[in-house]
Order: structure tokens, then sequence, then C-alpha cells
């Protein structure tokens, strides 16, 4: 039995003096900044009544909040951030102060995160909030002052995404989309979905042009170019402001020396509904996830009873500190050693190898069949994979020339690798994007891997699955059996997790029905089983991490632009 007075909760941490030493210097640096810029720190209580948070629907979801109760039952909760407790502040005590209010915090926020990687549950963010502007002047000088920032902490490379809200719901208000296509049309656009998108709007009837643009939202990221790629005829007043707002932001940006900081990104559509006009997202090396968010909230504001614009950035302090950390440990390694060769220096590669400029690009590959079809694909666009190919226990390997990486994985663990940064891209089934629920862009269909998930069980259940009051499912696959009949058919059911040979639950009464990949489906016929019904279609995807998105765009575009073609063809 652990003694558990000795560790520490799950998700928290004890930080020693070296760190917290650097995470002051991390937190002052910050707050430095933004007190040049004649931002005032204030301090909100670490707990709210819950009411504060009822009903602001997004990211942090009311299963995300640590809830407890007072004296007198009343529910309170830790904050998840700062922004709402800010609002209510500005609100309801500084509502007669000349505008605009400028405020910066620094402290700490709970959410019941995983707890894996970069993820915890008690975590330190460093901010500010520029409340009583509606003025694209405003977002811009809180965009600028988080680079300044993140500069000021060591931060030298990095890249700051903007996006705007408004632009998707002008599309959404255009088209009619109920509100259950659009959240659905939502999640896949900023996942990078492009098959996900279009099965999407295959069956929805709109303008053509309109329905193209949809589909290619996921890939209009880049400079201001991509906005006149977008600013097609036709498009209503909203999607028009939308863009007329970002080109004026990124132009201010690009006037006040930021340029090489900023990128626009039309496909990022972060969930928190309170946002309303421009969001953003900061990624550097060395950590798989955003170190800095923020957008304009103007409607959040009114929910405290004071309506007026407001616009904010929130700086993840451990996050960063993750980051300088990772910085460090690869100054520390051997360099590259210098490459004299002519033909590198012609083509201009060596100043990048001899500079440490250009790192690999790491490929994460699902043990088997999928490594093996993925390998043919790699090799026919040009890169070194006949190492993978012998006989070997190896399970990393190098193409030089190329400067890439292969590793090989458990499939399952495929996802894991890509989303926390310990892999740029991935290959791996559909299946098993489905199952994990990771967080990364899900770029290309490669057509390769074909099969279907489905329901099965005795013939004789055909068509009455709905009508079976409690009806057991058995599968490797819960998550996805969960949401299927959850979310698809509104449908209780109780789901077992068995990790093999699942065929056998309802032949000996474990469960009525199975949840299964189905590929001739030999197997259930041979066990008296049949398909009842289909889940979805399954395939192999390509998937990239969100930072290596942002920090390696033109590296990683090229490999998704060569493999989409290679599965047009």
């Amino acid at each position: 039995m652990s003694d558990y007075k000795l560790h520490t909760p799950n998700g928290v941490n004890d930080i020693l003096p070296a760190e917290r030493t650097q995470k002051r210097r991390i937190e002052g640096a910050i707050c430095a900044v933004f007190e040049a810029a004649a931002y005032k720190e204030v301090e909100t209580p670490m707990f709210e009544y819950y009411d504060c948070y009822f009903g602001r629907d997004g990211q942090i979801s009311q299963e995300n909040l640590y809830k407890f109760f007072d004296e007198q039952g009343r529910v309170l909760a830790l904050r998840p951030d700062f922004t709402t407790s800010i609002a209510r502040m500005a609100a309801t005590k500084e509502y007669d102060k000349p505008l605009p209010l400028r405020y910066m915090y620094s402290g700490s926020v709970f959410r019941t995160e995983q707890t894996e990687g970069a993820r915890r549950r008690e975590f330190t963010q460093s901010g500010i909030e520029l409340i009583g502007s509606y003025s694209p002047r405003a977002d811009a000088e809180v965009v600028a002052l988080t680079i300044d920032a993140l500069i000021a902490c060591g931060i030298e490379k990095m890249s700051i995404e903007i996006g705007q809200v408004g632009f998707f719901n002008g599309l959404v208000e255009q088209t009619g989309l109920l509100a259950k296509d659009a959240e659905s049309l939502r999640e896949r656009i900023d996942s990078k979905d492009v098959v996900g998108v279009r099965e999407i709007l295959s069956d929805i009837d709109m303008d053509t042009g309109i329905k193209k643009l949809i589909t290619e939202l996921p890939y209009l990221f880049g400079g201001a170019e991509i906005l006149d790629k977008a600013d097609l005829d036709g498009l209503n007043a909203a999607s028009k402001n939308a863009l007329d707002n970002l080109r004026t932001i990124y132009g201010m940006l690009s006037d006040m020396g930021y340029k090489d900081y900023v990128s626009l990104d039309l496909g990022m559509l972060r969930d928190i509904d309170y946002y309303t006009g421009i969001i953003f997202k900061g990624y550097t090396h060395g950590i798989g996830f955003p170190i800095c968010a923020g957008g304009r909230y103007d409607n959040l504001m009114s929910n405290f009873g004071a309506s007026m614009g407001a616009v904010g950035a929130a700086i993840g302090v451990n996050r960063v500190m993750s980051a300088l950390s990772e910085a460090k440990s690869n100054e520390q390694k051997a360099p590259v050693p210098y490459a004299n060769n002519k033909d590198l220096q012609q083509t201009g590669k060596a100043a990048a190898l001899s500079g440490g400029g250009m790192r690999y690009l790491t490929v994460a590959l699902a043990k088997g069949r999928l490594a093996e079809l993925a390998m043919d694909i790699f090799s026919s666009i040009g890169m070194d994979c006949e190492q993978m190919k012998e006989k070997t226990r190896k399970l990393i390997f190098t193409d030089e020339k190329n400067k890439m990486k292969f590793i090989l994985v458990k499939a399952s663990d495929v996802p894991t690798y890509v989303e926390y940064g310990a892999a740029d891209i991935g290959i791996v089934g559909k299946d098993t994007l489905l199952e994990e629920g990771r967080n990364l862009y899900e770029m290309v269909d490669l057509g390769f891997g074909k099969c279907r998930m489905c329901v099965c069980g005795p013939k004789h259940l055909m068509g009455k699955l709905d009508k079976i009051k409690e009806l057991k499912v058995a599968s490797k696959y819960t998550e996805t059996a969960n949401r299927y009949f959850r979310d698809v058919k509104g449908q209780t059911v109780d789901i077992i997790k068995l990790h093999g040979s699942v065929e056998l639950a309802p032949l000996v009464g474990l469960s009525d029905v199975i949840v299964d990949i189905v590929e001739t489906g030999k197997t259930l016929h041979e066990n008296g089983l049949d398909v009842l019904e289909t889940v979805c279609e399954l395939s192999a995807r390509l998937v990239v991490n969100k930072v290596s998105m942002k920090m390696e765009r033109d590296r990683i575009m090229n490999i998704v632009d060569r493999f989409a073609s290679i599965d047009k063809e």
C-alpha cells in the first residue's frame, strides 16, 4: 500500500530551488515588459463561485473544473484561468475608471487535465487583459507585448499564429449550417482534417465557391496572401469584416517590426465560445504544445453587466521553462560537424548543417504493415529507408541527406509521440486516432490499410439494437464505441473493455454485440457473427504535431503535398 504522505498528487509537483529561481526570473521578465507598457498588476481570488464559470462553453469544460462546497453548500470552483475572474472584477469594481483598462497578472490556475507530458493540473500563467477597446490597435498591442515578453524570457525562435473566429462564423451564417454540423466542421477544420471536412460537406447543399473555400480552410495559413485567397466575391459582411480586421492587425504588427514572428491561420478555430475576433497561439521548438494563447472576447464582459470590448493573452510559464530547458539541453549536445562539401555549399545546406540550423524531422511509424507501406512512399519521394527494410531490432533510423529520423513504435503510441512533440509526423490508422483522441493535425488520407469499424453480432439482432434496453457492447475500442452509441445513436449502453478475441464475447454471453475492425469479415462468419451496423470507414492517415507545423511549415508541407499527390494518382 502506498504511503501517500510521501508523494504529491497527480498533476502537481514541488519546485526546487534551482527551478524556482528560473521560474521567478521568467515571471519577472514577463511582468517587467507588461509593466513598462503601463499595465497594472491585479490579483483575483484563487476560487470563485461556480456560477462565475457556469454556462461558459468551450475549451475549459465543466468537467475540467475543480469544484467543492462552502459552509452554506454553495458550489465553488478553483480558477481555471484568469480571464473570467478579471472580467468579473473589471465589470463590478472598475466600471467607472477611464478606459481602456490595462491589467497584468501572474499566478496558479487549476484544471483536471491529463497529466502526461507538459499538461499539469496546477500551472502558472502570466498575462495581460486590455479592457474597454474594440480597436484593432488594442489587438496588435496585446500580440506585440506577448512577443516582447517571450523574447525577454529567452525564447529566440517562435511563431505566433493569428486567426479570426468571425470569418468562420460568417461562413456558418451565410450557409445556414445547423449548429451540430457547424461544430463538427469547426473541429475538423481546426485539426486540419480535410477528409473529415469533405465528408461533412458532401451532403450539404451550398454555393460551390463557398464549399470549396471551406474545404480549403485547413490549409489557409501563411502570410497576408491567404487573406486575398479567402476574399471571394459573394462573401457576407461578417466574413469580409473579419478578413479586413486581420489584414489591419497583420499590417500593424508588420509595421511595428514583428512580421518575422507572426503568421495567419484561417483554419485555427479555438473552441472557447467567448472569443469573438482574433485568436492566437504561440509556438516554439522543444515543447509539443503552445506556450501562449489569447484573443478578443467582447461578449464575456456583458456576462457581468458591463458590455465592452476586451482582448488578452496568457503565457504558460511552466511551458516556457520546459522550452528553455530543452533548448539548453540541445546546446550541450555535440555540434553537427561542418559539412565541407562543395555540393552542399552550393545548395545552401552547409550553412544550415554547420550552424545547427536544420533540425531533424522525426517520423513515427506504426510497426508492421503500415510501416512497410509508408516506407515505400517515403522511398518514392526521395527518402532513404533502406536501413529499415533490413532485419534488425533497431528502432531509430536516420536519413542524413534529408535530415530525417524514422522511429518504429506500437501503433497505439504513434499519436502520443506526435502530440507531445517526440515526433513531428506520424503514419497511423484512423482507428487509433479515433480511440486515442489526441490533439494533432490529421493531414492526409493515405488510402491504404482500408477497413471498417463495425457493430457486429448474431444475425437475428439485425435492425433490433435500438430496442434492446440494456445493450452490452464488448470492444477493444471503448472510446469509439461509446461515442458512436452516445452521440450518433443517442443510446445508453454498457461498454465492456476487452484486449483480444472480442468475437468470443457474444458467443459466451459476455455481451450482446461487439465493436471491432472488419476487413474481410472471415473471422466473423466463421464464428456465426455478422456486421450489423457500420460505424465508420478506416484507412491510414498522415498526422502532424501542431507545433512542428508552425515551426517547420515549409519542410512539413512539402512532405504533406507529396504524399497527397501520390494519394490522388
